[in-house]
């Protein structure tokens, strides 16, 4: 026989003829769920009946200022803040400012999303700078302020309709939202008397799952537990900042009814603003250059990005058409024909963006649904998870599938056994997704809430109600990836496993020992998912002056808490360390790289802040060495360019050509050779000028080729270009050229004091002469950046093969 699911079969307690031993007095407390959204917030009150025990929630309606000074109130509230004539804006007001002001400057929005990115004052140029009443210099700034404005919006309608005010609140967060992210919010919401205890996070699938059970059930149309199966429910959370997708297992014990997580997909930066930003990339931006006579390579990458940013409202409204068009024609979950049509939705507003090559218009933006078809492509695959990358401003997205695929994995089930799935959030009402999802899980039951946007606050507010009211969590919330320890051994130890139920009991790993006599230190570089996400190096350095002696046992021990903190201590031959997470970038998979380039970012917006919004020409020099660096050449040529315009300098011309010839923009290298070769002449602006003229003007070619040797005789590149061409025309100076340039190339490559880019001077050289597998030898000892590594490989541990176990 089939059973009900409701909340009371959940949560038995609430049958009970007296409500059995609430941790709070329930019915004189107002129990309050947020749902902080990146692009909307609602915020819903949860409250029981005395007699029939029975829950209700309603969305609580929000005032909110507009520009022109009047009042508007709804339940949903834009996640934007705005300071606009010198009043804050937080809301409608602000959104309606969203793409009239300069993001960062005086308009903060999407700062969800960039919560436990330590980038410094990543909003160094703020206009609610440090002596403002309320600062914003980085995210954990704007959250605090839009939890200060909702936390006075709640309290007034908790006055107005004469309602408890010994408030508990629970907020509903992505489900991968991770350690520095959940740090950073509860800090927010703490500063602003909106007091956390331990679970009152609800992971934002669990919260939708919640919701969904109390309406279906009030509405006479509940979800079933048939006798003896255990359905499984996929919750596919589609935000306009988060893709999160859990996999929930309903069941039946001697408890009753109840509802697991069996998995949560890793975090994945992706919602319905990715959809706007590459409808904006791929067709708008196109659209504008080519009405207003212009090339992308006009402009550098960080104008590329305001402009685009600049396109984003038109891009939104077009795929809102659109969709809405599609949905009105849509049957049972099925595209119409009309969905891949060349007919075109447009935007009468115009669009002017001003930018240093003056005005670019845009004067009728459109969209075909073909081309939205094809735009929508990027984020349906399923057959690949590679993202997709555009290519005139560079950016990646995701797939919708690659949340999908890891739940389903870590769940170790197929698509076909999912049950159920579960939307939630607004992306979700796009019907080229729903119709992705129908087609993909064809054995499954598509669940779509009449409101996606506000069924999440409303479960978060029954979870504060059973939680803050009877201290009971109807779903346990888990870990969504594994920890992992890296050693010696061939692959990292999994010391928890993904799944694991929170809090967990202490964990302890006794089975390490180190590897060598002598050890100075030892060293426990802890990482979530993948050695690519490092959190912390634990780090124990010997008492001795003789170090450790091989085999001497290390202790690990982990604890996580009620808000996935990890906690984590080491010990060894009476030696104990602590740690604080090392990585202030934990929600992010980061090769050494981008370490590296992060690094000094932060350090570049840190100076440009205490600089009165100017960045400095020391942090600019660092930004551009660290991209250079790691090899991306464009951003290190465009941060070059950047310093030059507000430090100039004439000698920064040939390093800025170097830079945009090796990203392969030729016509700008050209453009800054010529500068340098007519500011500051040596023979090498000279050669590097006449090299970008080889194939445009062979006579200049030749003519400042010439000029470079009279400069340098001996400069082998310029020796080795010229011998060419001679040598072509039948000169025999020209193979004697090529010799002496191969000869100065040899000579340092011997003493060990090649430049990286000489490496391919030489091995040309060579090949030109014959000698191929000189050439070849030359070309494999090109040194390889092997990155700063954060832990010293000499200092890891060993797992021990005799002895040791993992206790709980």
């Amino acid at each position: 026989m089939a059973t009900d699911i409701n909340i009371k079969s959940l949560f038995p307690a609430l049958r009970n003829t007296q409500v059995a031993r609430p941790a709070t007095d329930i019915f004189n407390t107002s129990f309050i769920g947020i749902d902080f959204g990146t692009s909307t917030t609602v915020v819903s009150i949860a409250t029981i009946d005395k007699g029939t025990k029975e829950i209700s929630t309603k969305p609580i309606w929000l005032n909110q200022k507009l520009d022109d000074g009047a009042i508007m109130s709804s339940e949903k509230i834009p996640t934007v803040i705005a300071w606009y004539n010198n009043q804050l804006l937080v809301g409608k007001g602000a959104a309606d400012l969203k793409y009239q002001l300069k993001k960062g400057v005086n308009v903060w929005y999407s700062f969800k999303m960039e919560l436990g990115e330590d980038l410094g004052s990543k909003y160094y140029n703020s206009e609610l700078d440090r002596n403002s009443s309320s600062p914003i210099l980085n995210p954990k700034d704007a959250a605090k302020v839009f939890f200060q404005y909702l936390k006075a919006q709640i309290d007034r309608y908790i006055r107005t309709n004469n309602l408890p005010t010994n408030m508990q609140f629970a907020v509903s967060i992505p489900a991968s939202f991770e350690a520095n992210q959940r740090k950073e919010l509860i800090f927010a919401l703490e500063q602003n008397g909106i007091s956390i205890n331990k679970q009152s996070l609800i992971d934002e699938p669990n919260a939708a799952f919640l919701s969904y059970v109390q309406v279906s059930s009030s509405e006479n149309n509940p979800l079933t537990l048939p006798e003896g199966d255990n359905p499984k429910v996929l919750v596919f959370d589609f935000g306009a900042g988060t893709c999160d997708v859990s996999i929930l297992e309903l069941g039946k014990d001697l408890n009753g009814i109840y509802s697991k997580n069996l998995s949560i997909s890793k975090f994945e930066k992706l919602g319905g603003d990715d959809i706007d930003r590459l409808i904006a990339i791929d067709f708008l931006f196109p659209q504008l250059l080519k009405e207003s006579g212009k090339s992308h390579e006009d402009f550098r990458t960080p104008e590329k990005n305001r402009i685009v940013t600049q396109l984003l409202k038109p891009a939104e409204q077009l795929k809102i058409m659109i969709c809405e068009n599609i949905s009105l024609k849509m049957s049972n979950r099925i595209l119409p024909n009309e969905s891949i049509s060349k007919d075109y939705v447009s935007v009468g507003n115009r669009v002017e963006i001003d930018t240093r090559k003056g005005l670019l218009t845009l004067s009728e933006p459109k969209l075909s649904y073909a081309e939205f078809n094809e735009a929508m492509k990027a984020f349906l695959k399923s057959t690949s998870l590679v993202p997709y990358r555009t290519k005139n401003v560079t950016d990646e997205f995701a797939t919708i599938f690659s949340p999908i695929q890891t739940a389903l994995k870590k769940a170790s089930l197929s698509k076909d056994e999912i049950d159920y799935v579960l939307f939630i959030g607004g992306s979700s009402k796009n019907p080229y997704v729903q119709a992705a999802l129908k087609e993909h899980f064809k054995e499954s039951e598509l669940l779509i809430p009449r409101d996606l946007q506000t069924h999440v606050s409303a479960g978060a507010s029954i979870h504060s109600l059973i939680y803050n009211g009877f201290n009971k969590n109807i779903i346990q919330p888990i870990t969504s990836e594994p920890f992992l320890v890296i050693t010696k051994d061939e692959t990292p130890k999994v010391i928890l496993k993904a799944g694991t139920h929170i809090p967990c009991d202490l964990i302890v790993i006794d089975d390490l020992v180190t590897s060598q006599d002598g050890q100075q230190a030892i060293e426990l570089p802890i990482c979530l998912g993948n050695v690519n996400k490092l959190l912390y190096n634990i780090k124990i350095v010997s008492s001795s002056s003789s170090g450790f002696k091989r085999n001497t046992p290390v202790k690990l021990e982990l604890e996580i808490t009620t808000d996935k903190l990890l906690l984590a201590r080491a010990t060894s031959i009476g030696q104990s360390v602590m740690v604080e997470p090392i990585n202030p970038f934990a929600n992010k998979e980061l090769t050494t790289e981008q370490r590296i380039v992060l690094k000094a970012e932060r350090q570049a917006n840190i100076e440009a802040e205490q600089n009165g919004g100017k960045p400095t020409k020391a942090g600019l020099e660092a930004l551009y060495k660290a991209y250079e660096k790691v090899g991306n050449d464009l951003r290190a040529a465009e941060t070059l360019e950047l310093l030059n315009e507000i430090y100039p300098s004439i000698h920064n011309y040939n390093q800025i050509g170097v830079l945009f010839s090796s990203a392969g923009y030729d016509e700008k290298a050209l453009e800054y050779y010529e500068l340098a070769y007519q500011k500051d002449k040596d023979a090498t602006t000279a050669f590097n000028y006449a090299y970008k003229l080889k194939s445009k003007d062979k006579a200049k070619f030749k003519e400042i080729l010439e000029e470079s040797l009279r400069l340098e005789p001996d400069k082998p590149h310029s020796l080795y270009e010229l011998g060419k061409l001679l040598k072509r025309e039948q000169d025999p100076k020209g193979k004697e050229m090529i010799q002496k340039a191969f000869e100065s190339w040899k000579r340092k490559f011997e003493s060990n004091r090649m430049s990286e880019s000489d490496y391919s001077w030489l091995s040309s050289a060579a090949d030109e002469l014959g000698m191929r597998d000189f050439a070849q030898q030359v070309r494999d000892s090109k040194p390889k950046f092997n990155g700063e590594k954060l832990y010293n490989s000499e200092n890891l541990t060993i797992t021990s093969r005799e002895e040791g176990i993992i206790k709980k």
